[in-house]
Parts: C-alpha cells; sequence; structure tokens
C-alpha cells in the first residue's frame, strides 16, 4: 500500500517537475518577465482607481435598486469620482505603455528613460487616428481594451531601439555633448521610423488594431471565464507549489492582462448603471486578486492552521501559532515549507483537490444572482474575508471563504488522521530501534 502510494507521488512529482521547467523559463524571460513587473507597476494606479469607483457606488443612486445612495453625503460627488476613476483604471494601458517598456528596457540594459518615453509615444500614435471636428481624440483604446496592443507596441519599439543601437544606427555626437543630450540625438532615427511605421497602420492605412484583436480575441476571451478555466488554473498553480515551486510568480501573474482587461470591463459596466450581481465577468481580476483569492488559500492552507494548532504535536502546534498571521494575508510559505506540504505524500493530493474544488465551488456561486462580483482591485495579501466586500461591494461575499475553509477541511480531516498515524508509526519504530 505504501509503495503504491509513493508511486503515485513519485509520477506526480516527475510530471510536476517536467511542467515547471518549460513553465519556468517562460515566466523568467525578458519579455514576459518585463510585462508582468510592468502590469504590477501600474497596479497602485489601478487600486487607487478602484478605490474612487467603490466611493462611486456609495453615492450615487443609479447603483442598485433603491433608487437612494448608500451613503447619502457622498451623492454630490459621485459623478466626480466615476471621472477619477476614468482616469487611472480606464487609462490604464496609456499607463502601462511606460511601466512596461521601461522594464523591458531595464532588461536589455538600455537608456530606461528613453525606453519608456519610446513606448508610450508609441502607443498612442498607434492608436489614436488624430482629432474629430472638435478637436477630440478618442481614447477608447487608453482603457484595458488596449492593453495587448500596449504590450504589443511596448515590446517591439523598444527592440527595434536596441537593433539600432546595436548596429551604430545613430547620429553621433561629439564626446564633448553632456551624455542625456547624446543620448536624445542617438534616438532620433529609431524614433522616426517607430513613429513613422506607427503612422501608416494607423492613420494611412487606418487600421485599428485594437478593434480588430478585439473581435479576433473575444471569443477566447469570453470563453475563459468559465468554471472549467478556474480550476485548472488553481490546479496548476497548486501543483507547483506542492513540488515547491511558487506557482504564483511561475503561472497565475500570467494571467494577469487578461484579469485586468476582466475587472475594467466590469468596472465600465458598473458606471453604466450595470448591478453588481449582473457584471459580465466572474474571474475579473485574475492573477492579482478577485474569486481565485476567496477560495484558493482558505481550503488548501487555513484548515492545516487549524488542524495544527490543535494538535497534540508540539512541532505542528508551533508552525501552526507562527503561521497563523501571515496566513490570514495569504501568505502561505511559512505552512507550505514548515509543516510542510511541498513534497509531503500525505498532504499533496489534499492540498491540490482542496483549492481546485473550493474554487469551482466559488464560481458557481458567484455566477448565481446571490453575490456581487469584482469591479475593483484589491491587494493580494488583503485578507480573503475583506476581499471579496472591498472589490464587489457585497458583505455576502464573506460567506465564499467560510464554505471554502469548511471543504478544505472536510476533504483535509482523513489524510491528516493517516499523516499523524504514519508519524507515531514511525516515531515508536525509532524507539524500538534505540
Amino acid at each position: 500500500m505504501n509503495s503504491e502510494k509513493k508511486g503515485l507521488m513519485d509520477k506526480l512529482t516527475d510530471l510536476t517537475t517536467k511542467l515547471s521547467g518549460p513553465l519556468g523559463r517562460f515566466a523568467n524571460t525578458d519579455i514576459i518577465s518585463s510585462i508582468v513587473a510592468g502590469l504590477i507597476a501600474a497596479t497602485p494606479i489601478i487600486m487607487v482607481g478602484s478605490i474612487f469607483l467603490i466611493l462611486f457606488v456609495l453615492g450615487s443612486p443609479s447603483v442598485g435598486t433603491s433608487g437612494q445612495p448608500l451613503i447619502g453625503f457622498l451623492e454630490p460627488l459621485a459623478d466626480k469620482f466615476s471621472i477619477m476613476n476614468s482616469l487611472t483604471m480606464s487609462m490604464m494601458s496609456l499607463y502601462c505603455a511606460v511601466s512596461i517598456s521601461y522594464n523591458y528596457g531595464a532588461k536589455k540594459k538600455m537608456n530606461t528613460l528613453t525606453c519608456a518615453l519610446l513606448g508610450l509615444a508609441t502607443f498612442i500614435i498607434f492608436t489614436v487616428d488624430g482629432v474629430n471636428k472638435a478637436g477630440e481624440i478618442s481614447v477608447a483604446s487608453f482603457s484595458a481594451n488596449g492593453l495587448f496592443v500596449c504590450i504589443l507596441t511596448s515590446i517591439l519599439s523598444v527592440r527595434i531601439l536596441k537593433f539600432f543601437l546595436d548596429h551604430n544606427i545613430t547620429i553621433k555626437m561629439p564626446e564633448s555633448v553632456p551624455p542625456n543630450v547624446g543620448n536624445a540625438f542617438g534616438a532620433i532615427l529609431p524614433y522616426a521610423l517607430i513613429f513613422t511605421i506607427a503612422w501608416l497602420i494607423r492613420t494611412v492605412m487606418n487600421f485599428d488594431m485594437v478593434a480588430w484583436l478585439n473581435s479576433v480575441m473575444q471569443p477566447l476571451i469570453a470563453t475563459s471565464d468559465s468554471i472549467w478555466m478556474a480550476m485548472l488554473i488553481a490546479f496548476i498553480v497548486l501543483l507547483l507549489w506542492s513540488v515547491g515551486l511558487h506557482g504564483d510568480n511561475m503561472f497565475l501573474t500570467l494571467f494577469t492582462p487578461i484579469g485586468l482587461s476582466w475587472l475594467d470591463a466590469n468596472a465600465m459596466a458598473l458606471a453604466n448603471g450595470t448591478s453588481t450581481h449582473d457584471l459580465p465577468f466572474i474571474l475579473a481580476g485574475l492573477g492579482q486578486s478577485g474569486l481565485v483569492r476567496l477560495t484558493i488559500w482558505t481550503a488548501a492552507v487555513w484548515p492545516l492552521i487549524l488542524l495544527m494548532i490543535t494538535s497534540k504535536r508540539k512541532q505542528f502546534k508551533t508552525v501552526g501559532i507562527t503561521s497563523l498571521a501571515p496566513s490570514l494575508f495569504t501568505i502561505v510559505e511559512p505552512v507550505i515549507y514548515g509543516l510542510p506540504i511541498a513534497l509531503n505524500p500525505y498532504l499533496m493530493i489534499p492540498f491540490i483537490l482542496s483549492g481546485t474544488l473550493s474554487t469551482g465551488v466559488g464560481y458557481l456561486l458567484m455566477s448565481t444572482d446571490l453575490f456581487g462580483k469584482f469591479y475593483a482591485l484589491v491587494p493580494w495579501a488583503t485578507p480573503p474575508f475583506l476581499i471579496g466586500p472591498l472589490g464587489t461591494g457585497d458583505l455576502k461575499t464573506i460567506l465564499i471563504p467560510i464554505i471554502s475553509f469548511v471543504i478544505g477541511l472536510i476533504i483535509y480531516l482523513p489524510f491528516w488522521r493517516v499523516y499523524n498515524n504514519s508519524l507515531n508509526t514511525e516515531e515508536v519504530e525509532k524507539l524500538k530501534n534505540s
């Protein structure tokens, strides 16, 4: 029996190791790591915008069915709050054009300021087709709708600049010229080429890549917001953690662009009067916040904290007490590496199963009219019982972490007993041998 269990665990470990290699290399490439770092750098702007969106929800009489604001004295400022949200969350791609280009330039050991300005200008030229008769420009592409084009223009523009610099296709300035002036003149030729290409595609050819990409990817994006996708993501994240790899950094953060685009779509729908229960995307915020943060660790780690604290084993009790505070903020490394869960043949299966199953249950619950959906970005380290009310405006979402905890506890109990019995057997054998 034990040999069969070990054989199963060995196969699972080998499979995860094979998967982790390509995933790790992919996540650590200059392009992917720069995109992730750029999106994270823009997170404070999005979070501040989310705060103003929450204030809009609290002060607007158009949100909900009562026709009255939740907090009356905020009503005169409701429209002003909405404007602030439009200048932050709804300008997401504009800010990411700066941060992604900056980080990619740093990876390539280039002048980061030059790269950031290049990425910003290229994105604007590539997405704005002049002004209308009233002298206005359309900023629709500056929202999360333009995020994929933002990533594309940021990476390609910096790559072209690097090609010019590597092959010395630049305007040379005398050595007496200050370096910052020399860098500015040296960038004129690549800037001119990149801007011209962007202008030809968007203005001369009148090709709107943002609209085209959205139309092509819309079916994929819409079908990705499903219970099966949610459970698959949770499964892979937990599988990586179970062999000691950082599943969040290696896999979950790869979904940040699509999660932010869903979050922005929900925020726009809410600002247009849609109820929080009827927002279009359930997995909004995926990669940074959202539903997965309500379910995965409350089921996969929190039950173990309780079992350790109530254990008669001093070792478990110590790990449980010291891990309690970090785990409330979903900092789970002390449990995964301290108990440990990683490479533990008795706990790996319930660890993966509990988080995956609870994520599926959480998705089903949030897909009903009983719970609001995420429209605001909340920091990932926020306790799950606060993430829901803050991100959805619905106090009932506190029930989802509670249900996840119960699911995890039920799954863990039989495995925990077997694990403790195995430790007791080992201790008896050691005493006999000694």
